[in-house]
């Protein structure tokens, strides 16, 4: 056994279902010299105790075995601790996975072997780390940009804040987390989710881009409690401090990873806003090619 390595798996993979894949992975990695110590993630048991345990006896390495939901569970607390972070993915939603370059099922343990480390960026919501993003859905908050500019929807619109963000039509990334910046993206609802939401408001077609805009530190505002789903677990309050964390975590990636997006459009750094911008209203991409189309509110 070696004693550098713990694995970390999920409560549902106790499921025979799961019992020949489990056997596979294990074997598969006392082939390859990284067998170790297996602890279980458990409803009533805290997630950070069992690996802060772990991390005393030795390991540097934590390895979840689970899904994206696995990871979810873990990423608040595993930023803080001196260990490697891999991850086997044993069955969907795996989309983290794909994104790192890890294959599902024993496949996943030749990643590891292999020990292609990359450090990424972590965002921070309160005291809360997150690794993908931020989510609050067909809301009126806004988000305060750096303590000097404030933008929100000019009516109800979905709000991200991205640090790996999720995957995009392309199968890679739709923001990168090795920039030392966090993503805000606000994108205007569809007629249909406005009246769901919000019923009071007229029904109107809607064709507008999406702002997009970076920031190191920020809140998210709101006159009333508003949900924030941070990385799968929901919050709920009228503020949310922003940040981000550079390079705070250590990953093991396959080849295959694909934490660089392409390129779909202008976004805008905190730089950018006073050159660019005016009191009342700025264009939705903020760039001096893009002056048309939905604005938003931006206040000084």
């Amino acid at each position: 056994m070696n004693s550098h390595y713990a694995y970390l798996y999920d409560d549902f993979l106790s499921d025979k279902v799961y019992d020949r894949q489990i056997a596979a992975i294990e074997t598969r990695c006392s082939v390859l010299g990284i067998q170790g110590r297996v602890a279980r993630l458990a409803i009533f048991r805290s997630a950070r105790e069992l690996v802060e345990g772990l991390v005393k006896d030795g390991a540097e390495t934590i390895v979840i075995v689970g899904n994206d939901r696995s990871v979810e569970k873990t990423m608040w607390f595993l930023p803080d601790l001196p260990v490697t972070v891999g991850y086997i993915p044993v069955c969907q939603p795996s989309r983290i996975a794909t994104l790192l370059g890890i294959p599902e099922g024993e496949g996943a343990c030749d990643v590891l072997a292999a020990r292609r480390i990359e450090s990424v960026d972590v965002g921070k919501v309160e005291d809360r780390y997150f690794l993908t993003e931020v989510f609050l859905e067909a809301t009126k908050a806004s988000v305060d940009i750096e303590g000097r500019y404030r933008v929100a929807p000019r009516q109800a619109g979905n709000i991200s804040i991205r640090n790996l963000g999720s995957m995009n039509a392309s199968g890679r990334s739709n923001a990168d987390a090795r920039d030392g910046l966090l993503e805000v993206v606000i994108k205007p609802v569809t007629p249909e989710e406005r009246t769901r939401r919000f019923p009071f408001f007229v029904k109107k077609t809607f064709d507008h881009p999406e702002t997009r805009i970076t920031l190191s530190t920020g809140s998210i505002l709101s006159d009333e409690p508003v949900d924030a789903v941070v990385d799968g677990h929901r919050m709920n309050g009228f503020t949310f401090r922003l940040g981000i964390e550079p390079r705070k975590l250590k990953l093991i990636t396959g080849r295959g990873k694909r934490l660089s997006p392409e390129v779909v459009g202008p976004t805008t750094s905190i730089q950018d806003l006073p050159k660019l911008s005016t009191v009342g209203t700025v264009p939705p991409a903020i760039s001096p090619n893009n002056m048309h189309g939905w604005r938003n509110w931006y206040t000084r």
